[in-house]
């Protein structure tokens, strides 16, 4: 996320303008009409929230946030910022329906329900296990699907996505890898020494979810401290997607609140802004 601050103004009376787009409480329809500019709105609160540490000799790293500036711009974004551009509605399946209509680059197929059933579950577990706290593209966005090798190499491999998607969200064996704290420091900006609760969040970045109903399990760093991008023995098939939004079609309930979010199988990228 390398918001170049060039891009940024900040106008009196709290106004944000950001490549010609105000944003306002008036203004939703600015970020509706170009929902792909979602990194430009988050690069511009965090500009703000950022702006009385940079002020006070702290340094900016144009990729890592602590926890409160993260926090901050989930705010926004759960509130006001743009909702994916092609979210599934399985609304069907909350009156009894065991499929829902899904798309992927706009292909229709017929999706489980379970799949929306069990992917609340783990998406709620890895917020109480401490794993993640957002779902947005600072903390948690995605999820790469992925299945055995075997399986894959008996069923799949000649299969291109959108064949391969109507099958394998039935796999048991269907496992799901996220990657969260994607863009923490764990690091103090002021004094340099790791911030305990950061490092706790961190250190669970890698979650594995299983569509059967097992527990999301914690994998431990590569040895490099990167995070997994392949499970061993297993091929990755697909990629979802998932942001918070107050109007998501989806939604599950933590500690007493309501998480509403959109998933889409299709990515949304800011390179294609026109």
């Amino acid at each position: 996320m390398r918001t170049s601050l060039g891009l940024l103004r900040i106008l009196k009376g709290g106004r944000i303008s950001i490549l010609g787009l105000s944003q306002k409480q008036s203004g939703q329809q600015d970020l509706k009409s170009h929902p792909s500019n979602l990194l430009l709105v988050l690069g511009a609160l965090l500009f703000v929230a950022l702006s009385a540490r940079l002020g006070s000799g702290a340094t900016l790293d144009s990729w890592y946030f602590t926890a409160t500036d993260i926090e901050v711009a989930y705010r926004y974004q759960e509130q006001f910022g743009p909702r994916l551009q092609r979210p599934i509605n399985p609304s069907v399946c909350y009156y009894g329906q065991q499929e829902f209509s899904a798309a992927y680059q706009g292909k229709e197929f017929k999706a489980p329900c379970s799949f929306i059933s069990e992917t609340k579950r783990q998406l709620r577990a890895m917020i109480e296990d401490g794993a993640a706290r957002y779902l947005f593209p600072l903390d948690a966005d995605h999820a790469h699907l992925a299945i055995p090798t075997e399986i894959w190499e008996a069923k799949y491999r000649n299969l291109a996505t959108g064949e391969i998607l109507a099958e394998v969200l039935r796999e048991p064996k269907l496992v799901a890898l996220y990657h969260t704290a994607e863009h923490l420091t764990v690091a103090d900006p002021k004094t340099g020494p790791e911030l305990s609760q950061a490092k706790d969040w961190h250190a669970k970045r890698n979650v594995l979810g299983f569509f059967d109903g097992r527990q999301n399990k914690i994998l431990p760093p590569n040895s490099d401290g990167s995070g997994h991008s392949k499970l061993e023995d297993y091929e990755n098939v697909a990629t979802v997607y998932f942001l918070a939004h107050r109007w998501g079609e989806i939604v599950f309930s933590i500690n007493g609140k309501s998480v509403p979010f959109d998933l889409s199988f299709d990515e949304d990228s800011p390179a294609l802004i026109p």
